[in-house]
C-alpha cells in the first residue's frame, strides 16, 4: 500500500535503513524535544538498532539485513 500510494520502491522500513536509523534517532530526538507528548516507543526501538550496530545500508544491516557489508 505504501509503495503504491508514494510511488516509493521500498516501504518506510527501507527508507529509514537508507537514510540511516543514526540519522532516523537523531531526527525523532529533535522531534520529540519540541513534542514531549510523543510516545517514545520508536526511539527505544531505534536505539536498539544504533546501539547493536545496525544503521541500516552503512553498515549492512537495519531493520532488513540484505545489504551485504558497506551497502
Amino acid at each position: 500500500m505504501w509503495q503504491i500510494n508514494t510511488g516509493s520502491k521500498g516501504g518506510p522500513f527501507r527508507m529509514m535503513d537508507k537514510v540511516g536509523l543514526d540519522v532516523v534517532l537523531d531526527i525523532e530526538n529533535h522531534y520529540a524535544a519540541e513534542r514531549p507528548e510523543l510516545p517514545a516507543g520508536p526511539r527505544e526501538l531505534l536505539h536498539r538498532y544504533v546501539d547493536a550496530g545496525h544503521l541500516g545500508v552503512k553498515s549492512g544491516r537495519g531493520f532488513y539485513d540484505d545489504y551485504g557489508t558497506g551497502g
